[in-house]
């Protein structure tokens, strides 16, 4: 019965949100099992075996030890983090899968369907992913059950739901600042209709709200130290109290955005401390983060050489967008500047679900257009050439858009220019209109030589004289495959190498030397095997309440 729901799914470091298409073809947030439109992105693993995902957890924080729960775990996805809960290692791809099931189950029972009947799902991303945290995402869903799950990046969705039903008066460029819990992008996009397409992105994985909160827990933990007698280290040694700051500064930045100051207490050796925090003072100390944002928005612009005046909107997404210094400090950054802070904490979801209507619309177009060009070639279809295809059917079909991303990080291969002095030779490039397909000539080091070693990196660099060669140093090895070469080789036989990236922004390689070839799906340290999707997806299932 999935097939009749299109589900979107913002998958968010401290609330996540599930979305779908209802009977009058309108994006609409499902309530989870405790009425909420969000569910915190908390797991709590409690002492009888059972896994509470959501409010339940949270509401506990303070009675159990803080070792029983999990949270942020967005912000370590596509590392090799992992956590051992009661003799079991769970990894992030794990851990946000029981996020995932929890939404989808809520859904499942909403809905009057059998628990697992969902099977497919749009999950979105920050722009400023790379391939180990998209393919850890991916991961995530399959091990939640998912067995078709297609990536969009946040501020691509969140242009889709302020797009989608307002597409009078011509094509509009719009700059989404999309502050969440955890991570920040930018992305600026074309919207013409139904199409929606990304100019330029940029972000830094590891900025959002969190940041704040730790921002504030250290004005408060000065405050208390000040009334109480104790010093700062001696507040910051007692686990009782950092943990129960972990929920008071979530809880005074929120009032914060409503108020210009608000108050907190806090029991110490049985003496209730009751404390006062400003707006002014958070916003001072928090003053460097928001500049860093700016500074990025900026940035993105200047790539592209864009001005305010090109921007029609900057639409603020993410919940953390709502704090007021948000708002102020784009405004002075940016004179002019048309801001509208737009459904932030479900327009995300809303757009996911509109982009999986697309999708399962043109599923049988594009199936049968992918079967027309595979049998008239013998190399793998040509991405862009299908994607133009499928992109003329979109046009002219209900319920379907055009959507592509740009690529957020370049990506190359590791060369030496014979002097043994070795460096990534990139072949595609961020802020590419996606999907896309690149070749390039490298030619082995000997003759005879036996075999390569293709080694695939990622890496911030630009498309320009600068970007074509990057230091080692300055490059992240994301997956690797060997080919052998004909026996007759010499140094001057050319190698070629073919990147595809889909719209998804994953990656493909096809290698390609006299009559040998080798096909490659870019794998990453945290690739999981079908075995052990399924292993975990026992374990998500197995004490999930």
């Amino acid at each position: 019965m999935s097939e009749e729901f299109s589900i979107g799914i913002d998958l968010g470091t401290t609330y996540s949100c599930l979305a779908y298409i209802d009977d009058n073809n309108e994006p609409v947030v499902e309530r989870n099992y405790e009425h909420e439109d969000t569910t915190p992105s908390v797991i709590l693993f409690n002492d009888v075996g059972e896994k509470l995902v959501g409010s339940s957890a949270k509401d506990m924080f303070l009675m159990y030890s803080s070792d029983r729960f999990v949270l942020d775990i967005k912000r370590k996805m596509g590392t090799d983090y992992s956590v051992d809960i009661d003799g079991i290692r769970y990894t992030p791809p794990t851990l946000s899968g029981l996020i995932l099931r929890k939404l989808l189950k809520d859904f499942e029972e909403n809905h009057g369907l059998d628990e697992g009947s969902v099977k497919s799902a749009v999950i979105t991303v920050p722009a400023y992913f790379g391939q180990e945290e998209r393919e850890a995402t991916v991961n995530a869903g399959r091990i939640a059950g998912l067995e078709e799950v297609t990536l969009l990046n946040e501020p691509t969705a969140a242009a889709i739901c302020f797009g989608f039903g307002n597409n009078q008066g011509g094509p509009k460029k719009v700059l989404v600042y999309d502050l969440g819990g955890g991570t920040f992008d930018v992305t600026v996009l074309q919207i013409d209709g139904k199409s929606f397409t990304a100019i330029a992105t940029d972000g830094q994985r590891l900025m959002g709200g969190k940041d704040w909160d730790a921002a504030l827990k250290q004005i408060i933990i000065g405050k208390i130290a000040e009334m109480s007698g104790l010093s700062e280290g001696e507040i910051e040694a007692d686990n009782d109290i950092m943990e129960a700051l972990v929920l008071d500064s979530e809880d005074l930045k929120k009032r914060l955005s409503t108020s210009e100051s608000t108050r907190g207490t806090m029991t110490i050796g049985g003496r209730k401390v009751t404390y006062t925090v400003t707006r002014e003072e958070f916003e001072d100390a928090t003053r460097h983060l928001i500049d860093s944002t700016a500074d990025t928005v900026e940035e993105v612009l200047n790539s592209k050489n864009l001005t305010v005046g090109d921007i029609d909107a900057f639409l603020l997404v993410g919940g953390s967008s709502r704090m007021p210094q948000v708002k102020s400090v784009i405004s002075s950054r940016f004179p002019g500047a048309n801001i509208k802070i737009y459904d932030p904490d479900q327009s995300i979801a809303k757009g996911a679900a509109v982009y999986c209507k697309s999708r399962d619309v043109l599923s049988d177009a594009k199936a049968e257009i992918k079967q027309q060009m595979d049998a008239q070639q013998t190399a793998p279809a040509d991405e862009t050439e299908m994607a133009s295809r499928v992109d003329e059917v979109a046009m002219s079909t209900d319920d379907a858009i055009v959507v592509h991303n740009v690529l957020s990080k370049s990506l190359g291969v590791k060369a030496g220019d014979g002097n043994g002095n070795e460096y990534i030779s990139n072949i595609v490039f961020r802020d590419v209109t996606l999907p896309l397909v690149e070749n390039r000539t490298y030619y082995p080091y000997v003759d005879g030589q036996l075999s390569v070693e293709v080694e695939i990196f990622e890496n911030s660099a630009r498309n320009n004289e600068d970007g074509m060669r990057v230091e080692l140093a300055d490059a992240t090895l994301v997956g690797s495959f060997p080919m052998k070469l004909p026996e007759d080789v010499t140094k001057n036989t050319p190698i070629n190498i073919r990147f595809t990236v889909n719209d998804d922004g994953m990656v493909f390689a096809y290698v390609e030397c006299k009559d040998q070839h080798a096909e490659y799906n870019l794998k990453t340290k945290t690739s999981m095997t079908d075995e052990e999707i399924r292993k975990y997806r026992g374990i998500v299932e197995h004490g999930l309440i």
